[in-house]
């Protein structure tokens, strides 16, 4: 049992999808946090790839982006948590899909949600950590461009051409996991996770319920800013222009914390991205602590030809966060009692 032990540790609770949140945990995993004080709440708006086909095809919701969480947790044997990565090629029936999205798919169906298909999977793969779809609907993600169109579906959003305004899901009445809810009353620390700003952190966010449990939460608030801009999503942001989307989505939460990196970029490395239409994201630190958070400038760029946070550096910091937050809760907690006395 790690009933002591859970009672020192901090809780954190990362949001969010793609690549950005399996990064987080991947660095988190390794700091030796109980499994239930570390947990994953992600999207369920994927309509693209393997998870896509799953979700036409059998109506099952898209498991990718669980998928890639649990195994970012994973400390099974290497062989099973190979099986989980493998992708069949090939243009058969099975040619593109993911092994572990058609074991995630079976697992649904036996446990009828994808929570508990999460809960049975994270089993088998010996997870350092809880991984909840922020909802076990279907939803759909409709975004308003700035033209005024509507736009329908995760995959649809990148070839809008135009800038996105503002993103929800359909159906309206889609609810949180209760499972999350929990999770996020209960952290000291709530990240969000660098990655597609609206394809996979703000599909999370405006989940009914999610939102409002982040600004009731106690937690520190921690935004980690991505590194480089996103064709047809974040065309010309800066900082600033990240935090300023989560508000708007999220009217009342507070943001405490915006994680930056301050390592250089090699220019060979820009010039690469620069023919994809990407470029660094610009640090305005002023505009982003006029909207309230505290700017943390760190060296948090991984090595090599990519553009990524190193997965250590990151966790050192957001544990140093989560610890300063779990001080200061109990703080809060004591003063009462020693009013009282």
């Amino acid at each position: 049992m790690h009933a002591p032990h859970d009672a020192t540790s901090p809780a954190i609770v990362a949001l969010g999808g793609g690549t950005g949140l399996p990064l987080i945990l991947s660095g988190l995993k390794l700091a030796g946090l109980p499994r239930e004080r570390l947990t994953a709440i992600v999207t369920v708006a994927d309509d693209g790839g393997s998870s896509g086909r799953l979700r036409r095809e059998d109506g099952s919701p898209p498991p990718g982006d669980v998928r890639n969480c649990l195994v970012a947790l994973a400390q099974a044997d290497p062989a099973i948590v190979e099986l989980f990565r493998y992708r069949f090629e090939g243009a058969g029936t099975l040619g593109g899909h993911s092994l572990g999205n058609i074991i995630l798919a079976a697992y649904t169906i036996a446990e009828h949600d994808l929570a508990g298909a999460a809960e049975r999977a994270a089993a088998l793969l010996d997870a350092r950590g809880r991984v909840f779809p922020a909802t076990v609907e279907d939803v759909t993600l409709v975004a308003e461009t700035a033209d005024g169109r509507i736009v329908l579906g995760e995959s649809a959003v990148a070839s809008a051409g135009s800038p996105i305004r503002r993103v929800r899901l359909a159906p309206a009445t889609a609810r949180a996991l209760p499972e999350a809810v929990q999770a996020i009353a209960e952290a000291d620390l709530i990240v969000l996770s660098p990655g597609s700003l609206f394809t996979s952190l703000l599909p999370v966010l405006v989940v009914p319920g999610i939102a409002a449990a982040v600004t009731a939460s106690r937690a520190r608030v921690a935004l980690v800013a991505n590194l480089m801009t996103e064709p047809g999503e974040t065309d010309g942001f800066r900082v600033s222009d990240l935090a300023r989307a989560v508000l708007a989505h999220a009217p009342g939460l507070r943001i405490h914390d915006v994680l930056v990196n301050v390592a250089p970029l090699a220019r060979n490395v820009t010039a690469h991205y620069a023919r994809v239409d990407a470029e660094p994201i610009p640090v305005d630190a002023d505009a982003i602590e006029a909207l309230g958070p505290r700017v943390i400038a760190k060296r948090l760029l991984a090595s090599g030809l990519g553009v990524r946070h190193d997965p250590r550096k990151l966790a050192r910091e957001l544990l140093r966060l989560a610890r300063q937050a779990r001080r200061e809760t109990r703080v809060r907690a004591a003063q009462p009692v020693a009013e009282a006395l």
